[in-house]
C-alpha cells in the first residue's frame, strides 16, 4: 500500500543528513537482541537513519520518559495497561498528523483490534503484539483421563458434594475435546491426576502462576470475566462473578486439584514450564509465548521442556460456571463464557518525536508482513496483521505453531473488547486481588474453621474487608 504523504516526506527527509532515532523498548533479552542486531541494521541499510534501541525497565516510568523535554524518543513500545493514560495525557502523536486520513483508513484495515489504540476518534497506537491466555495441556494425560474418568465418577462426586451439596451435575460427561470443557471438567481431570501415580508419585498436577505479582491477580480477574463479571464488578470486587472466582480457587486448593508448589514456591511462568518438563504439571493457562517456551523451537534460547513436544495440546479457555448447582435440575446455576482479558503491547510515536515521518516508516517496517512472520515464528507473538492471520496454515504448515496461533485467535475473538484497566487506580485494585487470593486461598481463610470453603464466608469477607479497602481507595484523591 502506498502512503503518498509519508513517502514524499520521507524522500525529502532521507535525502538530507542521516536522521538519528531513539527507539524505547521493554522486551525479553533475546527479542531485544533480535531487534538490535537483525531488524534495525536491515532498516538502516535501506534508509538514511541511525537507530539507537534504548531499553527502559519500569513501565511505570513511561510517562516520565515521554514527558521529559530533554528526551525525544522517535518510537516507543507501550503496554496495554498504560496506553489509555498516555493517550489521555496528550503526549502521543495522532497518526493522521503524519499521513492523510485516507491513507490512515487503509492502514488501519490491515491490523487487528486497531480500535483499542484510538481515543476520541483519533488513532494513536499500532499493535505490536497481542497477549491472551489459553489452556495448555499434555494430550496423552487428557486422553487417559477421558478413558478412565467413569471409574472415579462416584469418588469425584462425593468430593464435590462437600462444596456444592450435590456432586457432579446430573448430565455430566467429560468431553474428549478440551475445547468443550468448563470448570467442572478441570476439577474432574485434576482430581484424577492428583489421585493416580505418575512418575513414581501422587501429586496435584494443575497449576497457574502463584508468584506475588500481577500475573497471579490477572488469573483471578480473568475468572471474573469468565463468570459473567464486567469491569465494574472487577473494580468494585462485588458480584457473583467475583465471589465465584475466589470460591472456585478455594475449592481447587481444598480438593487438592492445584499443585501446592504454585504458592509454596511462588511459581512464575518459567517454573510452570519446568513443571511440565518434570511431569509435575499436566495443565495450565498460559500465553502463546509460554507455549513456545514449553514446546521449544530450537532457536533463540527456546529449547523446550517436554520430553515429547508433540504431546503439548492447546485449547481456548474453559467455560466459566458456578460451583453452585440448581438442585432441581442438577446443572450449574450460572453459566459463564470463555471470555478473558486481552493484553499486549503497542507502538506509539511521541508528540516530541524528532522525525515523525521516519518514525512511522520504521513502525510500518517492523510491523510489515515479512518482519512480523519472522518474529512471530521465532518468539511466539500472535500476528497483528489480518493477512498474516488469514494465512496461518500456509505460513506455518499446519504444525504446532499454527495450532497455537489458531487457538489464540479464537480466544481473542471470545475476548472481544475486554481489556484490563489502564490507570493507577486499577494497579491498586489488581494488588487487592493478589492480597485477597493470598488471604482467602493460600492462607485458607475461606471459612470460620479453615476447613471446607464456604461461599457465604468468602462473600462476606470480600464485601467487608476488601470492599472497605476499595472504598478507602476511592476516597483518596
Amino acid at each position: 500500500m502506498a502512503f503518498a504523504l509519508i513517502m514524499i516526506t520521507g524522500l525529502i527527509l532521507f535525502a538530507c543528513a542521516p536522521v538519528n532515532m531513539d527507539v524505547y523498548v521493554h522486551m525479553m533479552h533475546n527479542q531485544e537482541i533480535y531487534l538490535r542486531e537483525e531488524v534495525v541494521p536491515a532498516f538502516e541499510a535501506e534508509n538514511r537513519v541511525k537507530i539507537d534501541v534504548r531499553h527502559y525497565e519500569l513501565t511505570d516510568r513511561l510517562h516520565e520518559i515521554l514527558g521529559d523535554d530533554n528526551v525525544k524518543p522517535a518510537l516507543v513500545k507501550i503496554p496495554f495497561d498504560k496506553s489509555a493514560a498516555l493517550m489521555q495525557k496528550n503526549i502521543l502523536m495522532p497518526l493522521d498528523s503524519i499521513i492523510s486520513e485516507e491513507d490512515l483508513e487503509e492502514f488501519k484495515k490491515e491490523y487487528l483490534l486497531m480500535s483499542l489504540g484510538a481515543l476520541d476518534g483519533k488513532q494513536y497506537l499500532v499493535p505490536r503484539k497481542f497477549e491472551t491466555r489459553i489452556m495448555v495441556f499434555c494430550k496423552s494425560k487428557v486422553s487417559e483421563a477421558v478413558l478412565i474418568w467413569r471409574e472415579y465418577r462416584d469418588q469425584i462426586s462425593t468430593e464435590l458434594k462437600k462444596y456444592n451439596g450435590y456432586g457432579l451435575p446430573d448430565t455430566y460427561l467429560l468431553e474428549e475435546d478440551p475445547e468443550s470443557w468448563d470448570y467442572y471438567d478441570i476439577f474432574v481431570v485434576g482430581w484424577i491426576w492428583a489421585n493416580r501415580t505418575y512418575y513414581g508419585k501422587k501429586m496435584a498436577r494443575i497449576a497457574h502462576r502463584g508468584q506475588n505479582y500481577s500475573g497471579t491477580s490477572l488469573r483471578i480477574i480473568d475468572r471474573v470475566f469468565q463468570l459473567n463479571g464486567d469491569i465494574s464488578e472487577v473494580n468494585s470486587m462485588k458480584g457473583d462473578g467475583v465471589i465465584d472466582a475466589f470460591y472456585w480457587e478455594a475449592v481447587y486448593v481444598s480438593a487438592g486439584i492445584f499443585n501446592p508448589q504454585m504458592w509454596e514456591k511462588r511459581w512464575a511462568g518459567n517454573e510452570i514450564w519446568q513443571g511440565f518438563g518434570r511431569g509435575e504439571v499436566f495443565l495450565s493457562f498460559m500465553t502463546q509465548l509460554d507455549c513456545f517456551f514449553i514446546h521449544g523451537t530450537g532457536k533463540d534460547g527456546l529449547n523446550g521442556f517436554l520430553e515429547n513436544p508433540d504431546d503439548m495440546g492447546v485449547a481456548t479457555m474453559p467455560v466459566g460456571c458456578s460451583m453452585e448447582l440448581n438442585t432441581e435440575k442438577g446443572v450449574p446455576r450460572r453459566i459463564g463464557k470463555k471470555t478473558i482479558s486481552t493484553g499486549g503491547w503497542w507502538w506509539g510515536i511521541p508528540k516530541n518525536s524528532p522525525a515523525p515521518a521516519a518514525s512511522f516508516k520504521f513502525l510500518s517496517y517492523i510491523t510489515g508482513v515479512s518482519a512480523l512472520i519472522q518474529e512471530s515464528t521465532r518468539f511466539g507473538m500472535i500476528p497483528v496483521r489480518k493477512n498474516v492471520l488469514e494465512d496461518i496454515q500456509m505460513l506455518f504448515g499446519g504444525m504446532w505453531i499454527s495450532d497455537i496461533y489458531n487457538v489464540s485467535l479464537k480466544q481473542l475473538m471470545h475476548n472481544g473488547n475486554v481489556t484490563i484497566g489502564s490507570d493507577a487506580a486499577f494497579e491498586k485494585i489488581s494488588s487487592l486481588y493478589l492480597e485477597a487470593w493470598n488471604d482467602i486461598v493460600v492462607n485458607r481463610n475461606w471459612s470460620s474453621d479453615k476447613m471446607i470453603p464456604s461461599r457465604e464466608y468468602i462473600s462476606k469477607l470480600l464485601d467487608t474487608k476488601y470492599g472497605q479497602k476499595i472504598t478507602e481507595m476511592a476516597s483518596v484523591k
